[in-house]
């Protein structure tokens, strides 16, 4: 009996290790690319991709930040699928106020949602331009 026990826990301790608890690298691909508002690169700010439902597309959210316009998602823990994404941007002027609880600075345009196709060729290229 005991060894049955063993031999289980010694399973299932192998089968955790060899999925890594959760910290192996999901499938998917990163993404990056640029953000512009009127035609200049977005100073600060964070980009969130996540899946568009509506679309018929589900999977993790992934979002990066915006530094002098660019975003990258190879710091993020999920990776993105093939698929259609609602895309919300925030954009800031990038001169940062702690003393105001402005860290990014001002914000210079409300939150600003879109949608955009993804897909591992176009994924390291994405051009969000944000149209208010």
């Amino acid at each position: 009996m005991m060894t049955r026990i063993s031999v289980a826990v010694a399973l299932g301790a192998a089968i955790l290790l060899a999925g890594g608890c959760g910290s192996a690298q999901p499938g998917g691909f990163e993404a990056a690319g640029t953000v512009t508002y009127k035609g200049n690169p977005v100073p600060r700010g964070s980009i969130l991709l996540s899946p568009d439902s509506s679309k018929g597309h589900s999977g993790p959210a992934v979002s990066a930040d915006i530094v002098d316009g660019k975003f990258d998602t190879k710091l993020a823990k999920q990776r993105l699928t093939d698929g259609a994404y609602r895309v919300r941007v925030d954009g800031f002027d990038g001169n940062a106020q702690p003393d105001q609880e402005l860290p990014l600075g001002k914000q210079i345009f409300a939150e600003y949602v879109t949608t955009v196709d993804v897909n591992q060729e176009n994924a390291g290229a994405l051009a969000i331009e944000v149209k208010r």
